[in-house]
């Protein structure tokens, strides 16, 4: 995913929601005089740089709470070729937990943190998450041990040891600080040293360079780190540039990571590890006369009751917040009060006792009405982790009662104290009372809860919990009468379900168990109103900033959407379904332009978005889009041929293609032939022949039909698909189709195919079938037509690879007695009636064209040629005699008659040899002219006299 890169805050660090635990076996070192422009990838790793005890109490005072005074969240992105580039958090802010990032650096910042002593980070001009934070790891256990420490003592740079030993920190670990959080998880939890190395040589660099200290002092002691696994690196108290403690953050209770601290004070090494475990701080707000609202600072670290708070000696029992955080609450050790559950009476134990006596909690979460937001209520009494509360090491003079927190994420707190009894601002400084007086009923959340404290012993205190109704809790959150909901003008109304609306006078508020608050107004609302039944109730409040100035809000049934150029429409049920999967407002439809409209044919609905129309039929809710609308419009619609989409489009065909598949059939689209429906009887034969990547291409016209005997037709880019009930659908293109319209197409005398092309005939010529005969094609002759009379005299020769070849006319019909020819490349196919079809080609032909064809004494042939006779020569009967051809005499008839008898009496061309010249008249009779003589025959006698 890309993540936009925002403008930088002036504070500090900007809250930053995600956090990661450093790689151990890929620790890095800092690049060295990276220069700008620089683009690296690693894994987002953040940590907490904490100041000591004193320096927090004397910034919350000298700084007047100054929310930037320490414990910033620190960020670094650490890649696996040795580098750590420490980045400005709030650059990073929209990072997944874990993830690896790849960042283009800029120019170095000059942060506090860099003047407290850290390098510089770098300015981060772009940022791209490229692949998701790994599923965190359970930590195994090794004994009783299951966070397993290896503490290095190391000195930085230029600094001298102190006298704290190995065996210190060794003792310190194992002992308070495992006790600790082996008691606040429950034994979730077990820390434990497993190495040590001992002071030894100085590191190369000082505490500006942190992963790059932890790296020596890995080395050192052969740490490679995994789930569960702490470095902890002790350095010299006096060590200029340290914070008193630094700690990397984990991702969950099972996590490792790395710390370095310069003292072995239980409350800095248990802070340390308890950002190792994924926890962030506990501070204080205080607001000038509320409890949170109004003007209001937050003191960092001033939580003095809680180990996350300021190192201080005491370390108090982990408060509820931050146990919910790390998820060691127990199932009945919180009361969840809410505006779904109403007023609650609650009996809290000290939040450090043990057991739990049957009916009472350790805690109340108070759920706010925005569905995010979590106050906790709890009971700090003078036991177990917090005895130091009764006696005089509460040097601060902390208060026992029932305390108010807020869970929050920032870039520093996970947890903020809230003050009960506020006082002015003048007086923040001096004012460590916080707890809930007894019998006051204290007011927070905008109202939204009233917390009463109706009792309070040394083991227990009872709470009166009332929070406001669900929609009263929502018209607060929003400003009250004030806030721009206004004033109320339907009271509020739930049904079984506790499902709650109320009317306002510029608003309506919902709330419901499974949606939260939320409220609709202008010019939502009206559009909600269109659309009510299908809506339903709102699961999020309005968010604008989107494409175009667009705002929208998201229902149960759908959403409602608005831009100054298009309106406010809603997209509910199935449309909405289908808007979304195609990208909502960012996709290939954009933003709604209509309300949807229903009461189509077949009960269907549309409705209208910027590039598209969404349709829902009987096959459900599809987009029609760009040219294919274009083009099913022009079919009629829904109530068209085509009928309700059945599919989503489907684009990216060749040359640039899209289709979609309709309840009649598929529309196809390119930019060069429009949009154009294939339907049935086409669609079968367009499919054989392979769509549109097949010799046809894509369709470019309708299919138009009401020809002859009920025949349809539809053009294609490279063909024609003509179809009949009695020949089937069959493609004719090309010079085929060229020939076959010359002839008159299906009115003509072929008729409609009947078959597909065939090619790769002798001289690379093709044929098709027509129902009045075939069209043959080569490139020497083109497309002729052959009609069936003909095709019979021209198959006995062999078809084109007979004698005759290709045709290289159309037949032509109209000749005596009912008579036909063609011309072929070979000789002509005559047929009639009386005769049949029968070629003649060569001298023969030749010959019989001198003796005036068909129209002379001759007439039509009856038989075919034969040849192979003496010297070679050839005869071919006709209907008035026949003719004989040699090489050395040429082509000549001989017709029936006293001549011809006598010539076959004497043997034909084996006896007086082949004619030399046609019969001719004489005087009293006739003669002709053969080899061996001449024949004549007298009328007066009726003898042939050879002479």
């Amino acid at each position: 995913m890309h993540l936009a890169v925002r403008p930088r805050s002036p504070r500090l660090l900007v809250p930053a929601v995600l956090a990661a635990v450093l790689s151990p076996l890929a620790l890095a070192l800092p690049p060295a005089g990276a220069a700008p422009q620089e683009t690296v990838v690693g894994e987002l790793v953040q940590g907490y740089a904490d100041p000591g005890p004193h320096e927090a109490l004397d910034a919350a005072h000298d700084e007047a709470h100054d929310e930037d005074a320490g414990g910033g969240l620190l960020s670094w992105v650490q890649t696996g070729d040795g580098e750590a580039v420490r980045v400005p958090t709030e650059d990073v802010a929209a990072v997944d937990n874990g993830a690896t990032v790849e960042v283009t650096l800029g120019g170095t910042v000059r942060d506090e943190a860099s003047a407290d002593g850290l390098q510089p980070a770098r300015d981060v001009l772009a940022a791209e998450q490229v692949a998701a934070a790994e599923a965190p790891a359970t930590a195994p256990a090794v004994g009783p041990v299951n966070h397993r420490v290896t503490v290095v003592m190391l000195q930085p740079r230029g600094v001298a040891r102190d006298a704290r030993t190995l065996d210190d920190v060794v003792r310190a670990v194992n002992g308070p600080v495992a006790d600790f959080w082996e008691q606040q998880t429950r034994g979730q939890v077990t820390f434990g040293v497993v190495k040590g190395v001992d002071w030894g040589a100085e590191a190369t660099v000082g505490c500006d360079k942190p992963f790059e200290l932890w790296q020596q002092a890995a080395q050192r002691a052969g740490w490679s780190g995994a789930a569960g696994d702490h470095l902890l690196v002790y350095v010299p108290a006096s060590s200029p540039g340290c914070a008193y403690g630094l700690g990397t953050v984990g991702r969950s209770l099972h996590g490792g990571g790395l710390a370095y601290v310069r003292a072995t004070a239980t409350s800095v090494i248990a802070h340390e590890f308890g950002h190792n475990l994924g926890l962030g701080h506990s501070s204080e707000v205080q607001c000038d006369g509320a409890v949170d609202s109004g003007t209001c600072e937050t003191a960092p670290y001033m939580d003095l009751y809680d180990v996350m708070g300021i190192s201080w000696e005491e370390v108090g029992t982990l408060n509820t917040v931050q146990a919910a955080e790390l998820g060691v609450l127990g199932p009945d050790d919180a009361a969840v009060v809410s505006t779904a559950t109403g007023a609650a009476d609650v009996t809290l134990v000290p939040v450090s006792a043990g057991a739990l006596p049957p009916g009472t909690r350790r805690a109340v979460d108070l759920a706010d009405a925005d569905g995010v937001t979590h106050y906790w209520l709890e009971y700090r009494q003078a036991s177990g982790q917090d005895a130091w509360l009764g006696s005089g090491r509460n040097r601060y003079g902390l208060q026992q009662g029932v305390v108010l927190r807020r869970s929050v994420e920032s870039d520093s707190d996970s947890s903020l104290l809230l003050d009960a009894t506020p006082s002015a601002r003048a007086n923040w400084g001096r004012d460590v009372a916080v707890v809930l007086p007894v019998d006051t009923p204290v007011r927070f959340a905008g109202g939204r809860f009233t917390v009463t404290v109706t009792g309070v012993t040394a083991g227990q205190a009872v709470l009166r919990v009332v929070p406001a109704t669900p929609t009263v809790a929502v018209h607060s959150l929003a400003g009250g009468d004030s806030g721009p909901q206004g004033t109320l003008v339907e009271a509020e109304t739930c049904d079984a379900a506790k499902r709650c609306t109320a009317r306002y006078q510029n608003a309506r508020v919902f709330w419901s168990p499974t949606t939260g608050g939320h409220s609709v107004a202008a010019p939502e609302l009206a559009a909600w109103e269109r659309e009510s039944a299908a809506l339903r109730f709102p699961t999020t409040d309005r968010a604008c900033g989107l494409r175009e100035s667009g705002c929208y809000q998201a229902f149960e049934g759908g959403g409602v959407y608005t831009t100054p150029a298009t309106g406010t429409h809603a997209v509910a049920g199935d449309r909405w379904a289908r808007w979304a999967a195609s990208g909502w407002e960012f996709g290939s439809l954009g933003y709604p332009t209509s309300d949807a409209g229903c009461g189509l044919a077949g009960g269907g609905c549309y409705q209208h978005f910027q590039r598209g129309t969404l349709m829902t039929g009987p096959a459900g809710t599809w987009a029609v889009s760009g040219g294919l609308r274009d083009g099913w419009f022009r079919n009629g619609s829904e109530a068209g041929v085509l009928g309700y989409p059945t599919a989503a489009a489907v684009c990216g065909l060749r040359d640039g293609g899209c289709y979609q598949r309709f309840q009649g059939g598929p529309l196809y689209w390119t930019a060069a032939t429009g949009a154009h429906a294939v339907l049935a009887p086409v669609w079968d034969r367009w499919a054989a022949s392979g769509w549109e990547f097949g010799s046809l291409g894509y369709p470019t016209s309708g299919m138009g039909c009401g020809l002859a005997d009920g025949g349809c037709y539809q053009h294609f880019q490279r063909g024609t698909v003509m179809a009949s009930p009695a020949s089937g659908a069959w493609a004719v293109s090309g010079a085929l189709r060229d020939g076959w319209f010359r002839t008159g197409s299906e009115g003509g005398p072929l008729g409609y195919p009947t078959a597909a092309q065939v090619c790769g005939l002798r001289d690379g010529g093709c044929l098709q079938r027509f129902a009045g005969g075939a069209l043959y094609w080569s490139p020497a002759t083109g497309a002729r037509a052959v009609t069936t009379r003909i095709g019979d005299g021209w198959a006995r020769q062999g078809w084109e690879g007979g004698p005759l070849g290709y045709p290289v006319t159309d037949t032509v019909c109209g000749l005596r007695d009912g008579g036909c020819y063609q011309h072929f490349q070979g000789g002509t196919v005559m047929s009639s009636p009386a005769s049949g079809s029968w070629a003649v080609s060569g001298a023969l032909r030749d010959g019989w064209f001198r003796a005036g064809s068909e129209g002379g004494a001759l007439g039509y042939p009856t038989a075919a040629a034969v040849c192979g006779l003496r010297d070679g020569g050839c005869l071919q009967r006709f209907q008035g005699g026949a003719l004989y051809w040699s090489p050395a005499t040429g082509a000549h008839p001989v017709v029936p008659g006293p001549v011809a008898e006598r010539w076959g009496a004497l043997g034909w061309e084996r006896g007086l040899g082949y004619p030399l010249e046609p019969e001719r008249a004489v005087v009293g009779g006739r003669s002709q002219r053969f080899q061996g003589g001449t024949l004549t025959w007298t009328q007066a006698t009726g003898e042939v006299r050879r002479s």
